[in-house]
């Protein structure tokens, strides 16, 4: 990191027109922790303006001082002649050093030549110099070009060794006692990544380099030499990376100056050193998504900035932008105008800007002529304003015509890039193309059939990544930001916490919303919220932290962090380790850490492809009793097709030989009604009472006909029947206000664990909302929930009738979607201790691992359920609203305006009254309707 220490907010442009000498005389006095220091300025400059300085000034010669609006001037008698400034400065040693980075003497607003002169014989010190002089304990110290600042390091422990570089550069170290041994391999890398400069750049900006160590956990680069910590020296990434990051500042920031708001030279450093080591190592796709990591774990709505407002190195979301974002707006500038087009530019920039101060405004004009193009946009987008690219697909479509294959699709962007980079994929080969993001209509004539399109899988833009795109980091909670949950119980374990982060709840107290919305950090291996949203964590080590997809909103994450003893020290070090999804320490040392797997690129699939069942086909009546083995079977269904109804019963039948001690879970029927079904069972009730007081018509929509020969033959033998559902009203609640909008009677009914971590359910579940569902919940997220509860409650209603049971086998009767892939219901029973089982499903696209058996039955079908013909007002307005042409009731002379009162003699009052008597109806039956104030009977007939 190049050390930038800002200007005075008022003067943050530098005067290079007039001349400037800056001569210091430095006494250092380590005793009494005090420096006496004349300063002798020449300039050409009538007055000379001061900025802020902690220097005591005792004395000035030369020039008055005058103060204006707070801003202190000194006023020259005449142009020519010095001003002489005398003063002190008072300092804390590091340990026994002296590190002077601030403004430690009188600092001025012009670039001047440097010549800084130290007294002190017990110490070793070193300046930014292209010459360096020592006599009888005086060090001079000369920089022969202009400079805006010095800075002074030193100490008595230093062992200094000097080597003669390949590149022609004089390279020394200044490292204490204990890491002598580490200079030749400084000496060994730091050639290496001169020479490398020096073949891209043509020159080497200084004559001589060196490294120095210190006291404090630094990487600062300044003029002809570069700080780094005693804590970190001895680490293998400083010589891999870190030393080169500043080496390369010899030329960006420290050869070629950045103004202070705006500063490029990071970004342009970062490019040239770390994400040019990833590309020589063949991992330059990898670096820029983890670019994109940092900006997406870093940087939102409230703390972001542009580019041309950046800096200096503060908080890791300004980082984020100073550093990554630059550097990949350099990586997409030079692949706009091409490799040579840059570096020839770079060159220029070099050439034409040493030791001055060049902005954004000025690279783009040298990029400009170097590439002979335009480039408002490009700095514009990517520079001037905030932001990423952002973009998304729609109204997906497949068709195939004369032998080709034509794919159309939808894609709006934030205007924020020219073009995106894609590929469609069939199950072979991929094409890849790029697209003009300027048009919203896409349309591909394709000799391939396509399977998926898979956007910007090598990222080659700066844009916000997908949820699935972003592994779940450490890098996502260390901001202080995130949701703090603990239990009560370990309250005073974690209460250091308290001081780190400001958003901190209790476990019994967090609300849905408050987890839905917040990266969340949860204290403790056994915190009762990792059971309530099911965490698998596991304890590892003395200390240890993982982080997980926050499972009730992907774009978050959740943190689990537990230590047998807390320290302070290791979450600290977290701060280092953003980059990784688990940490695992033994004695404060790190023993394992690693980065869960991330999606690359945003992947769109194409529901084109078709599927084939090998090697045999067989009857389901030779292996039916193959399946009936297991304690559960899951038998999907497509709720319309009376064949699959059909198989199921044929597979209860086959269970039911094997174990009469059988029971049926289905999904139709609602928990809270479970007591008519065992009543129905018992013959306490007829079957119409039990349609009638389980609502099946108003809970379930589809035809009683379809389950009626299972719930008969139950019935026959006893077998009971397990209502799996949830109330449909608890569901309809949850998805209008979330968890939290539950009465407490309604969370005792809820189950005490839900599942939300299944990226690949969530794939399966989109595929079904965008055919079937998208009509009945205002987004995704909405049915999403809603499956969740209804996975989970009949999971859970399931398991705790087998552990009262445990004798019983149970058939388990659902949509295909709640049991294919084992997603939906199977895994979370088997999450609660149901592992015996095999899953069939019914009328379905075979694909890999979507079931144990797949049945395709023939057409057979069932009598209809009997249907009058009539359209009411509503479901509970019995006044009829227009009959259907030719239908029973119009031909029994029923009108418009009449209302149905009653059926066969029974009073009805709603829709679902009237189709409980249907389901029972006879060839024919009596319908009681009010015409006008007139009651009237007539008889339908079917």
């Amino acid at each position: 990191m190049k050390k930038l220490l800002l200007l005075s907010s008022l003067f943050t442009s530098i005067i290079y027109a007039h001349e400037c000498r800056y001569t210091l005389n430095i006494d250092i006095d380590t005793s009494n922790g005090e420096l006496k220091g004349k300063a002798l300025i020449s300039s050409d400059h009538p007055t000379i303006t001061l900025l802020d300085t902690q220097a005591n000034i005792s004395e000035i010669k030369g020039a008055s001082l005058s103060v204006q609006n707070n801003i202190p001037t000194l006023v020259k008698g005449g142009e020519e002649g010095d001003v002489e400034i005398l003063f002190t400065h008072k300092f804390n040693l590091l340990n026994s050093d002296v590190v002077l980075l601030e403004n430690w003497y009188p600092r001025v607003d012009m670039m001047c030549k440097y010549e800084t002169v130290v007294s002190n014989p017990e110490m070793i010190s070193i300046v930014e110099a292209t010459q360096t002089k020592i006599k009888d304990g005086v060090s001079t110290f000369i920089f022969d070009y202009p400079l805006d600042r010095v800075n002074l390091i030193a100490s008595k422990d230093y062992k200094v060794s000097s080597k003669a570089a390949k590149s022609g550069l004089k390279l020394s170290t200044y490292f204490y006692s204990d890491n002598q041994q580490l200079r030749e391999n400084y000496f060994k890398k730091s050639d290496e990544y001169f020479e490398l400069y020096k073949e891209l750049f043509g020159f080497l900006p200084y004559n001589n380099f060196s490294i120095v160590e210190t006291q404090f956990p630094a990487g600062y680069s300044m003029p002809t030499y570069t700080l780094i910590g005693k804590q970190i020296i001895d680490k293998e990434y400083v010589l891999e990376s870190s030393l080169g990051h500043e080496i390369a500042h010899q030329w960006f920031g420290n050869y070629v100056y950045a103004p202070s708001k705006g500063n490029w030279v990071e970004g342009m450093t970062t490019y040239y050193a770390d994400y040019l080591y990833a590309k020589k190592a063949k991992k330059e796709v990898e670096y820029r998504k983890d670019m994109l990591i940092k900006y997406d774990s870093y940087v939102n709505a409230h703390n972001e900035i542009a580019p041309i407002d950046f800096e200096h190195k503060t908080q890791n979301s300004k980082n984020a932008i100073g550093y990554e974002k630059s550097a990949f707006f350099f990586y997409m500038l030079e692949q706009k105008i091409g490799e040579n087009a840059f570096h020839e530019g770079t060159k220029r920039l070099l050439q034409e800007y040493a030791f001055k101060e060049a902005t954004y405004d000025n690279l783009r004009e040298i990029y400009e002529k170097s590439s002979n193009q335009k480039l408002d946009a490009i700095f514009k987008n990517l520079i001037y304003e905030k932001g990423a690219l952002d973009f998304s697909i729609s109204n997906t479509s497949l068709m195939f015509v004369e032998n080709r294959y034509l794919l159309e699709f939808d894609i709006v962007s934030n205007n924020k890039a020219e073009f995106i980079p894609i590929s469609i994929c069939s199950n072979k080969e991929c094409l890849t193309t790029k697209i003009d993001l300027s048009s919203k209509e896409q349309r591909f004539e394709l000799d391939i059939e396509p399977t998926k399109i898979v956007i910007d899988e090598n990222y080659e833009l700066f844009r916000r990544l997908h949820p699935l795109e972003t592994p779940p980091v450490i890098s996502k909670i260390i901001e202080g930001n995130a949701l703090v949950v603990i239990d009560r119980a370990d309250e005073e374990k974690f209460s250091k916490f308290k001081m780190i982060f400001k958003n901190f709840k209790y476990a019994d107290e967090v609300k849905y919303e408050e987890l839905k919305s917040n990266n969340i950090f949860i204290l403790g291996a056994k915190n009762s919220l990792l059971n309530q949203i099911s965490i698998p964590f596991k304890m590892q080590g003395d200390a240890k932290i993982e982080i997980f997809k926050n499972p009730l909103n992907g774009a978050y994450v959740a943190a689990v962090f537990e230590m047998e003893k807390l320290s302070r020290s290791i979450f600290y070090r977290l701060r280092h380790l953003g980059k990784y999804s688990t940490a695992v320490f033994e004695d404060e040392k790190i023993v394992h850490k690693s980065t869960k797997e991330s999606q690359n690129g945003i992947v769109y699939n194409i529901n084109g492809d078709s599927y084939a069942v090998k090697p045999a086909v067989e009857n389901l009546n030779d292996i039916i009793d193959e399946i009936a083995k297991k304690r559960v079977v899951y038998i999907g269904e497509q709720h319309t097709e009376f064949s699959s109804h059909l198989n199921q019963l044929k597979i209860i039948k086959a269970m039911y030989r094997q174990n009469p001690n059988l029971a049926i879970g289905m999904e139709m029927f609602q928990q809270q009604f479970q007591k008519h079904l065992d009543d129905f069972i018992a013959g306490k009730i007829s079957e119409k009472e039990m349609v009638a007081k389980t609502e099946y018509f108003k809970r379930w929509k589809y035809d009683y006909e379809l389950y009626r020969p299972i719930i008969l033959f139950a019935k026959e033998k006893s077998i009971p029947i397990v209502a799996l559902n949830i109330d449909r009203e608890i569901t309809k609640k949850v998805v209008n206000g979330g968890f939290d909008s539950l009465s407490s009677e309604q969370l005792e009914v809820i189950p005490d664990s839900i599942d939300f971590e299944n990226p690949k359910y969530v794939e399966q579940l989109r595929g079904i909302f965008g055919m079937h569902q998208s009509k009945s919940f205002k987004n995704f997220d909405e049915f999403y929930h809603a499956q969740l509860l209804w996975d989970e409650s009949m999971a859970e209603n399931m398991v705790e009738f087998m552990k009262k049971n445990p004798d019983y086998s149970m058939a388990v009767l659902a949509g295909n979607g709640h049991i294919m892939h084992g997603h939906g219901i199977p895994k979370r029973a088997h999450r609660r201790g149901i592992a015996d089982y095999t899953i069939v499903l019914n009328h379905t696209n075979p694909e890999p691992g979507i079931a144990d058996y797949l049945l395709y039955p023939s057409a057979v079908t069932t009598r209809k359920a009997k249907k009058l013909g009539i359209y009411f007002e509503d479901n509970d307005n019995l006044e009829i609203k227009k009959l259907v042409d030719d239908s029973p009731a119009q031909k029994a002379k029923i009108e418009p305006k009449d209302r149905v009162i009653a059926i066969d003699g029974t009073k009805v009052k709603s829709i679902y009254d009237i189709k409980t008597e249907l389901a029972f109806a006879k060839d024919s039956l009596s319908v009681t309707l009010m015409r006008d104030s007139e009651k009237i009977e007539v008889r339908v007939d079917f």
